[in-house]
């Protein structure tokens, strides 16, 4: 745990000069669009070219006795003059009918809203666990990249540590055409939530 607050310390610092300062969202606003019996993750709100933007990260159980289904919904809104918000990029993930653990996380501390390429839009970079397992075997581990309603994703597996696991890491193409100064920080954040246990 150390390592990994000591590790993000030195990323933000790394790219301070282009960090986009966040702050929660207010629970009138929040009420509007976390209706159900959704977990509320992160519920973030900042400013950059679209103007006002608000992130809402939730996660929804659903199971019986025998087996449990975690649903993961990112939203990504801007907000119009009219008052008014527009649903710019939504991301759905869900680890449905596991019986045993189900490790679908959303890891709070990968969380950075940047502006890397000084585009003035922010790049919002995020890692979360995905799977359904009963011992230390390695599970699904994505990374987004949001910027501008665009998506750009890292998509592989955990490492635990003290065994001898394959390394899955792949890129999809959107990822490979972001700047080099954004690809470069998301993978420092993936060796960093990589490794577990």
């Amino acid at each position: 745990m150390k390592l990994i607050t000591l590790t993000i310390s030195l990323i933000s610092f790394t790219c301070f000069s282009q960090q986009i300062i966040s702050k929660k969202i207010e629970a009138s606003i929040l009420q509007k669009y976390v209706t159900d019996d959704s977990t509320v993750e992160k519920a973030l709100q900042f400013e950059d070219k679209n103007g006002k933007n608000y992130l809402i990260v939730t996660t929804h159980l659903n199971g019986s006795d025998e087996w449990l289904t975690k649903t993961l919904l990112v939203k990504h809104y801007i907000e119009k003059s009219n008052n008014q918000f527009d649903l710019i990029r939504q991301i759905t993930d869900n680890e449905s009918h596991c019986e045993f653990d189900n490790d679908l996380q959303f890891l709070d501390k990968s969380l950075i809203i940047t502006d890397l390429d000084k585009n003035k839009y922010a790049e919002i970079t995020f890692l979360y666990k995905i799977g359904c397992r009963s011992d230390v075997s390695p599970i699904g581990l994505k990374l987004m990249v949001i910027e501008n309603g665009s998506k750009a994703a890292i998509r592989g597996n955990t490492l635990p540590r003290g065994f001898d696991f394959k390394k899955e890491k792949v890129t999809d193409a959107a990822f490979k055409k972001l700047p080099k100064v954004i690809q470069d920080q998301a993978n420092k954040l993936w060796d960093v939530f990589a490794p577990e246990f």
